[in-house]
């Protein structure tokens, strides 16, 4: 379900009207609707981030030898520890790492590789790899369908439709501003509307009461206009697109309108060429891109500070980058990636999962750095651990599971997989 800007209510008003007995009547609003579980933000780059630039291991002969010109200097990385080092232009993460609120996993992806963005970026959002990656429904979704609230707002994609992973949640809605929407009338008219709307449909019994909610959700948007939302802890967010839908992010959230799980996009990471400046490869293109990424994801992170105990951010992108830098000062696509999670429940450790190695025999097909930990491990741990989804058998059908990495520690919850209980966690 898409929904444009500035006219959110006035189409679920009309849709009101125009769709008694339809899926309308499933959306509806649910205020003060807070739950135990954590809000799940899942940031998807799309492109194949270059994940040895972003988390360089610097110091590998390997890495060094196989690239040139965009190796990251060892004397400007923000070390992590003396083999794993962060883009320059990442500070904002470095700072989340430093308090423990950020987890690093490099080597993830698909167990086998696969190079295509839509196929990787389809399979990797329905959470299913193969010939039926496309069939049925995204992982976030059937996540959703098992925690199925009254929420108009519990399962929200930032941008201009739904995203494979909330496809087949009826609740899923497509905005591309949090607060940018209202009740649109003529001059002068809006008061009258509302007052029309609530008489007429104020004992029409399930349709009534989505009038009603759906009027209270614009009574409340109204209140809290997007141009006078105050980001909180003197945060100011740069000026980039992905921090103002980061900012609206932010403002969903605070508003607290049952927002469960939101996807955010940020594209542009298919760097063939002109990845950094020739000699410089701490400038250039990639820079600015982590620039973006960092500094939108640190201001969405301050400013909720007082929401940490229960927000979860997962970053993943369908692929990373060769070992190798091409002729034109760029990486071609590869196979291992990076996962982030970032939560204020991480415990303590320099990175996460298996490093595979980069000498020659130990890469994929003697060109990729290979995956050692399936993304759906990840995504898995996180549902368990922070929303209480503990079938994983339905969430990732035909995933054969072997244990969390331990990213919150340890946990009372019991996990049920395809394989076995996860006693171990």
């Amino acid at each position: 379900m898409t929904m444009r800007r500035r006219t959110f209510l006035q189409g679920c008003c009309s849709g009101i009207i125009a769709m008694s007995g339809s899926h309308l009547g499933n959306l509806v609003f649910g205020q003060g609707g807070s739950t135990n579980r954590d809000i799940l933000v899942t940031v998807f780059l799309r492109g194949g981030m270059d994940a040895l630039s972003l988390l360089s291991p610097f110091n590998d002969p390997n890495y060094l030898a196989g690239r040139t010109r965009l190796a990251l200097p060892g004397n400007q990385v923000l070390a992590i520890d003396g083999y794993f080092g962060l883009h320059p232009s990442a500070t904002a993460l470095k700072t989340m790492y430093d308090n423990k609120h950020l987890a690093l996993i490099p080597a993830c992806g698909f167990p086998e590789a696969n190079r295509s963005h839509f196929d990787a970026q389809d399979s990797m959002e329905r959470g299913k790899v193969g010939d039926s990656a496309r069939l049925g429904d995204g992982w976030i979704a059937r996540h959703l369908n098992n925690f199925r609230t009254n929420a108009v707002f519990q399962g929200v994609t930032f941008s201009s439709t739904v995203d494979t992973s909330l496809e087949g949640f009826s609740g899923g809605l497509a905005l591309s501003d949090a607060g940018d929407f209202t009740l649109y009338t003529g001059w002068n008219q809006g008061d009258d509307i509302r007052r029309a709307l609530r008489t007429m449909y104020a004992y029409d019994g399930d349709l009534g009461d989505v009038v009603k909610r759906t009027l209270d959700a614009s009574d409340l948007i109204d209140a809290n206009p997007p141009d006078a939302y105050v980001p909180q802890n003197g945060v100011v967010y740069p000026d980039t697109g992905f921090s103002d839908t980061m900012k609206s992010l932010a403002q969903l959230i605070r508003m607290n309108v049952g927002l469960e799980a939101a996807t955010v996009d940020l594209g542009g990471w298919d760097t063939h060429e002109s990845q950094a400046y020739y000699g410089s490869p701490t400038q250039g293109y990639f820079s600015g891109m982590i620039q973006q990424l960092s500094g939108g994801l640190g201001a969405f992170w301050n400013d909720l500070a007082d929401f940490h105990g229960k927000l979860t951010v997962v970053v993943m992108s369908e692929f990373g980058r060769r070992l190798k830098e091409n002729d034109n000062i760029g990486t071609d696509h590869g196979h291992g990636g990076l996962m982030m999670v970032i939560s204020s429940n991480v415990s303590q450790k320099k990175v996460w999962g298996t490093w595979p190695g980069l000498d020659n025999d130990q890469l994929t097909e003697h060109v990729d750095l290979r995956v050692t930990t399936d993304f759906r491990t990840i995504l898995a741990e996180i549902l368990a651990a922070r929303r209480g989804q503990t079938d994983v058998a339905t969430l990732f059908p035909g995933f054969t599971y072997d244990s969390p990495l331990g990213i919150f520690g340890a946990s009372p919850v019991s996990v049920r997989s395809s394989i076995e209980d996860w006693a171990r966690y």
